[in-house]
């Protein structure tokens, strides 16, 4: 009886972790160019360029579907994520010699690129490319890893449980 107590009280604390999480559900902060290569530059944090323009729908699609879905934004926290409007960077577009839209550049801290995708890409496909270029991050990249909170705190949970578990 006095297990299943324990076992409830966890499950409990499991949903209200989960309840708070999902209020608290978090949106990629997107940085202009210069600002977001500044902030790279303090944190050692590697980047994600995403080159748009307004008039096109592959570009809307991926802000309206892609960029907002929980898995996306996970997996861009580890990122600078850089937004930029073709049709006023024009300078930024040339630089990185964009063709086409969208197209994703992954730039390692130091700014050098890694990888790059162009055209529409739904939340699925983003978080499988962004796992990609994680890969061919340098080890020691702040992106290189991601942690998952919950997974140690329900990890430490569990531990507890049996840890009192075998103590009874």
């Amino acid at each position: 009886m006095r297990i299943q107590r324990t076992f409830l009280v966890i499950i409990s604390l499991f949903f209200i972790i989960l309840t708070i999480a999902v209020a608290n559900a978090q949106t990629t902060k997107w940085y202009k160019y210069e600002a977001g290569m500044e902030e790279a530059g303090s944190t050692g944090k590697p980047m994600i360029l995403d080159f748009y323009a307004d008039w096109c729908s592959p570009c809307i699609a991926m802000e309206e579907g892609t960029y907002p879905d929980p898995r996306v934004v996970s997996e861009m926290e580890d990122f600078i994520a850089i937004k930029v409007d073709t049709q006023i960077r024009i300078d930024i577009e040339s630089k990185y010699h964009i063709a086409y839209y969208p197209t994703i550049v992954f730039l390692d801290p130091k700014g050098d690129e890694i990888t790059r995708h162009v055209g529409y890409l739904g939340p699925e496909d983003m978080v499988k490319t962004i796992n990609e270029s994680r890969g061919k991050l340098p080890k020691e990249s702040p992106g290189f890893e991601a942690t998952n909170i919950l997974f140690v705190l329900l990890l430490t949970i569990s531990l507890m449980f049996f840890r009192r578990k075998t103590t009874i």
